[in-house]
């Protein structure tokens, strides 16, 4: 899953609005980030072979330590603890951790629904997935109803720039879109491809939640 991830940043920011949209969007990923960068170094392994799934070619056949079930936990609770401890004078900082928490949760339930049975309850066993890949149309559709469903319900904590909020989900559209036609052939491409949408997300979302008096203000 790739855009489908960011439904959960956009409710968590209508739950919990007190923390910026970036962090959500990099929280919701941080699995994932995680998962590209240990790609990247050797510790998680994948292979890309055509038409592996009717969605993607990605065989991610080891990935203990992102996406099994225990690790998303542990990863979710650290990362509610750190939020938490380096907040202190955020105001409603337990909801704020614990939305924290549950996006990075999220990661995890979300890949259940798409991914093949790839994705470890404890390890490297015990693998399970849906399989909703296999179904191109039904999981294209799918991701783009989480995402733009949540940015429609997310728009209720929004001032002043709501329209940039929408023009960043058309921008996720297209990307999704793109990511699902340049598939590229070799895993550190695959891994560094979706290392950089993300950072690129992230500034998006950035752009998309700074107020848009603070830019008038500044090229005044």
């Amino acid at each position: 899953m790739f855009v489908g991830h960011y439904s959960a940043a956009f409710l968590a920011k209508r739950v919990a609005p007190a923390v910026p949209l970036p962090v959500y969007f990099v929280t919701c990923q941080l699995i994932d980030l995680f998962w590209g960068g240990f790609v990247l170094l050797g510790v998680e392994k994948m292979r890309v072979i055509p038409d592996f799934t009717r969605s993607n070619g990605l065989d991610l056949y080891f990935m203990p330590y992102t996406h099994s079930l225990s690790s998303a936990l542990l990863w979710s609770i650290g990362t509610a603890i750190l939020f938490w401890l380096c907040t202190p004078r955020l105001a409603q900082r337990t909801r704020c951790a614990i939305a924290i928490g549950l996006t990075v949760a999220a990661h995890w339930m979300l890949d259940l629904l798409v991914h093949i049975p790839d994705l470890p309850l404890w390890f490297d066993s015990m693998k399970v997935g849906l399989g909703w890949w296999n179904y191109w149309t039904f999981a294209l559709l799918l991701e783009l109803a989480l995402m733009w469903g949540s940015v429609l319900l997310c728009l209720g904590t929004v001032a002043e720039n709501r329209h940039r909020y929408l023009l960043l989900a058309v921008a996720m559209t297209g990307l999704h879109l793109y990511s699902l036609f340049k598939q590229p052939a070799e895993p550190s491409a695959v891994a560094m491809q979706l290392l950089g949408a993300y950072l690129a997300l992230t500034v998006g979302a950035w752009w998309a939640s700074r107020p848009v008096s603070a830019g008038k203000a500044i090229a005044a």
